[in-house]
């Protein structure tokens, strides 16, 4: 990108650029942790912008015409942005839903710790299966894949005919749901064997009523659920990879949606 020949049209169209790569770093999966000091976040959405701004130039629309326009068209680079953002963030929650599922019937619903990228309170086995997922996610290099995604959406999506229709809408339902049925898959392993385990305790309960099945029951949940937590991780990691690999289906999907 050339410095000196940058005139108000090509910093206009640089603006737009800009936005959009902004809107999905501050969100993005790993790139928008809080952990991230702001000044480097800031560098590097630059460093992206200033990288991706002469591959996408030929697509950006002319300047727009009038302040309001301009203002929509800054509007929808930020939805668009995000919206990457969100697709790609969708399996981290679904980690979490099955964490979360799995922690509240081993007895743990009430221990939480902090999530380094969210900063808010999250289940012990959803922040240990997040770190696993995160791992994955880089191993894949899942996180090319959404820039490649970001860059490809100034060339699929013309923001003058930009429309937040019911096939978007469509799409996000979709998206949400496959998120929650991920999580059961996550769970689904454990969950059983203590399901298994609370009714063997209930059925003990019934046949020896003077044994206390809360002094047994806790430690054995926990045990059970910890055992399960590794043996699960191989089945974890399989459920894990395959959402990440249809991750550029559903991000093509929702871009030619727009």
């Amino acid at each position: 990108m050339d410095f000196l020949s940058l005139n108000y049209t090509d910093f206009e169209r640089f603006l737009f650029v800009l936005l959009r790569v902004g809107a999905f770093i501050v969100f993005a999966p790993i790139l928008g942790s809080r952990q991230f000091p702001v000044l480097v976040k800031i560098g590097f959405i630059l460093l992206l912008s200033f990288t991706v701004y002469p591959m996408v130039k030929a697509y950006i629309p002319p300047s727009p015409k009038g302040m309001f326009e301009l203002t929509a068209y800054f509007f929808v680079e930020l939805l668009i942005g995000l919206a990457i953002a969100f697709a790609s963030r969708l399996v981290f929650t679904a980690v979490q839903i099955g964490g979360t599922m799995v922690d509240f019937q081993m007895g743990f619903g009430v221990v939480n710790v902090i999530d380094p990228q969210t900063e808010t309170q999250v289940s012990v086995t959803a922040q240990f299966q997040n770190i696993f997922a995160i791992l994955l996610y880089l191993a894949v290099n899942a996180h090319h894949t959404t820039i490649l995604a970001l860059v490809e959406s100034f060339q699929l999506i013309n923001i003058q005919a930009f429309s937040f229709n019911g096939t978007v809408m469509g799409l996000m339902m979709k998206l949400f749901t496959d998120t929650f049925i991920i999580g059961v898959k996550i769970a689904a392993p454990i969950m059983a064997i203590l399901f298994f385990i609370s009714v063997g305790l209930g059925l003990v309960a019934r046949t020896v009523p003077q044994m206390n099945v809360f002094i047994v029951g806790f430690p054995l949940q926990i045990g059970a659920g910890l055992i399960m937590i590794g043996l699960s991780m191989s089945f974890f990691g399989i459920v894990v990879r395959n959402h990440l690999g249809g991750l550029p289906l559903d991000l093509l999907s929702l871009l030619r949606a727009f």
